[in-house]
């Protein structure tokens, strides 16, 4: 499992948002609040499920683009994320977003078809992107890319 185990005197609990919480007296008197997503296991161990800033609520389930993204580089090839947009029905649909030229219609069956997503996690829409836009050190810029598609 991916799970993370805390050092010794240190204890965590979490938020209301499900957020990591840190609690170390012997680094800082005050709790370190965190915008990270867990899943807590035991009172020293955690998963991280994703930044609570990129989590997508679809039709009242929470998606983690990180958790998702993990699972489709073993089938997409190319520079990739997902996204959530706004959907009439679901609230944010599940957009998965790819750089390049590619088979869409082929890489939306291999992605349906996979073993490796849970069935909320199988995006609605592919969109192909020419190319990403990046940070400073080349890294993809999500927000950046995202208002370049959609405006």
């Amino acid at each position: 499992s991916n799970a993370f185990k805390v050092l010794p005197e240190v204890s965590i609990t979490m938020d209301n948002r499900d957020c990591l919480v840190i609690n170390a007296p012997r680094i800082s008197d005050a709790e370190v609040l965190t915008n990270d997503v867990i899943r807590m296991i035991s009172e020293t161990e955690f998963e991280w499920l994703g930044r609570y800033d990129n989590v997508i609520n679809s039709g009242g389930i929470k998606l983690f683009p990180e958790r998702i993204e993990a699972k489709l580089t073993k089938i997409v090839m190319q520079r990739f994320f997902v996204a959530g947009l706004p959907d009439e029905k679901l609230g944010q649909k599940l957009v998965l977003f790819v750089e390049g030229k590619s088979d869409i219609g082929n890489s939306l069956e291999t992605i349906s078809g996979s073993v490796f997503l849970d069935k909320f996690e199988i995006p609605k829409d592919v969109i192909l992107v020419s190319s990403f836009k990046e940070t400073k050190n080349g890294k993809v810029n999500r927000m950046a890319t995202l208002r370049s598609v959609i405006g």
